[in-house]
């Protein structure tokens, strides 16, 4: 453990505190500025595009703009981060990598095998990558139609599919290259910098899932949006599912498996290509399968077990992921080259 590499992984640890904290803050006056837009615009005529969003404001409830608050939180957070992290001075470009990015020198971690590499086919990891992810969990959900555990929200037809495959496509290509470069690029490095191999990992992996867990639950609603106290309210609320048995069994522990998976496939190849591949093919699938598939409310709860209400939830979602993995680790094995021997993690904890 190197103590000045820990502070940094401390400060990460505030900075994602502290987004939350100031999301509550400004949550309320959010949402009043929110529905005063609308009602404002929406009595005038205005553009078409400020008619849309005054719509989408006019609509939206405050579980919606505490999730925009803590984007905005982030944001704000993010520059006293990148000072107290020094990611200002002597930045370190990796000529080697095909990212052309800049990352901090308490980012790289230690000389041996932690610094993102070029990969040799690059687009093909991110290709298979993909097909793994999203195979397993498509051949999933054919299971559970076949199964008639789960029904067609409306019948597919061409058109249909064609306008549902973009609005899949666009989350899952942006989602994982920006949560990839963010968590696999550049935390794990800072992470890795300070523990060992195993635990940075581990540690990372938490922190993913908990950052993805800790959203408003489905129809969260606080006693007064315009109060004060309704941001903490929300908090209170989120905090909650800690308590929740079945979603820390099903949806925690899911999200800290794909953390895991996706961490084991950056450190072996040194690379983001296999993990973003990865994180799209889910992405994708779960946003492919929201929009066409319904779970039967006729279901009996004892399936729950199994399968919750999306493929997020549920023992059959973990042994795909567990899957997953197993094929990742055959695939990694399949294109080692010498150029990998380094970051074998038994020779890491000995370095």
């Amino acid at each position: 453990m190197r103590l000045s590499a820990v502070s940094d992984v401390a400060k990460i640890v505030a900075f994602v505190l502290g987004s939350f904290l100031l999301a509550a803050l400004i949550a309320p006056p959010l949402y009043e500025m929110g529905k005063g837009f609308a009602d404002v615009a929406l009595k005038k005529d205005t553009a078409d595009e400020l008619n849309w969003l005054a719509g989408k404001a006019k609509k939206a409830e405050f579980d919606l703009y505490f999730k925009r608050a803590l984007m905005l939180s982030a944001v704000v957070l993010l520059f006293p981060l990148i000072y107290f992290l020094r990611l200002r001075v002597n930045p370190q470009r990796l000529q080697d990598t095909p990212w052309s990015i800049y990352l901090p020198k308490a980012s790289m971690g230690p000389s041996v095998g932690q610094p993102l590499r070029k990969a040799r086919f690059g687009f093909l990891q991110t290709l298979v990558g993909f097909l793994l992810s999203s195979g397993l969990f498509l051949a999933m959900a054919w299971v559970l139609f076949n199964l008639r555990w789960f029904h067609w929200n409306a019948p597919p037809s061409g058109d249909q599919i064609t306008s549902i495959l973009p609005k899949a496509a666009k989350p899952a290509f942006f989602a994982s290259v920006i949560e990839e470069v963010v968590f696999r690029g550049a935390l794990l490095g800072v992470f890795l910098r300070a523990f060992k191999p195993w635990f940075a990992i581990l540690s990372l992996s938490f922190l993913f899932a908990a950052v993805h867990f800790l959203q408003p639950p489905d129809g969260a609603v606080v006693s007064d949006p315009t109060s004060a106290r309704a941001g903490f309210e929300m908090l209170r609320l989120i905090g909650l599912r800690f308590l929740d048995p079945q979603a820390m069994l099903y949806e925690f522990t899911s999200l800290f498996l794909v953390g895991l998976i996706l961490a084991y496939a950056r450190f072996k190849t040194a690379a983001l290509w296999l993990p973003i591949g990865l994180h799209a093919g889910w992405v994708f699938s779960l946003k492919m399968f929201n929009s066409i598939a319904l779970r039967r409310t006729d279901l009996p709860k004892e399936f729950d077990i199994y399968i919750g209400h999306d493929l997020k939830e549920g023992f059959l979602p973990l042994g795909s992921l567990i899957f997953t993995w197993i094929l990742v680790a055959i695939y990694i094995r399949m294109i080692r080259t010498p150029q990998y021997h380094d970051l074998e993690i038994d020779k890491e904890v000995k370095g």
